[in-house]
């Protein structure tokens, strides 16, 4: 490979995985997918790099691209809650809502307690027009984690039942 695939010299994986977070926070990508290049395709450093991929295609709104590692990973590592997510949004962006919520839905009955699972499948039901659904995912999701109630009356994809979770009495507060 050229000099411009790969960095100059090849050390320790946890080396060009740290160079590759670090460029990652610059927002340098192109010198991230150099260092990643770097690092072997075997346990532990493939699921680092891996997940550091998959971050990097999301900043980049390279949704197909995303979706893949994120699957690879969650097909993997199924008892980690944040693959099913991370390949229902790569997979809403990618293909559709119904895929994405498909996707979790299926992590739910791995992951009954998720909070995040159901925040997002909330989100999902009121982008489909279900907000009855949408509110009793919400309810679930807040009864797990109360910081999904401040973050419900933000999130521009849970505008259609805004007013009532207002009226549910999840207002804002004034700090």
């Amino acid at each position: 490979m050229s000099d411009s695939t790969r960095p100059p010299h090849q050390l320790y994986p946890q080396v060009h995985l740290d160079r590759a977070r670090g460029y990652f926070e610059l927002e340098m990508f192109q010198e991230v997918e150099i260092e990643l290049r770097a690092v072997i395709d075997q346990s532990p450093w493939s699921k680092q790099k891996r997940a550091m991929l998959t971050f990097l295609h999301q900043e980049r709104k390279e949704w197909d691209l995303m979706r893949g590692f994120a699957k690879s990973l969650r097909l993997e590592f199924p008892d980690e809650e944040g693959w099913w997510v991370s390949e229902a949004y790569a997979t809403r962006r990618a293909e559709t809502l119904d895929e994405a919520r498909k996707v979790l839905l299926e992590g739910l009955t791995i992951h009954y307690e998720s909070a995040i699972i159901r925040y997002n499948l909330a989100c999902y039901a009121c982008l489909l027009g279900s907000p009855g659904e949408c509110v009793d995912f919400l309810k679930e999701a807040v009864h797990r984690d109360v910081k999904y109630k401040t973050l419900a009356l933000e999130d521009d994809d849970l505008e259609l039942v805004r007013e009532a979770l207002i009226k549910l009495g999840w207002e804002k507060r004034a700090v």
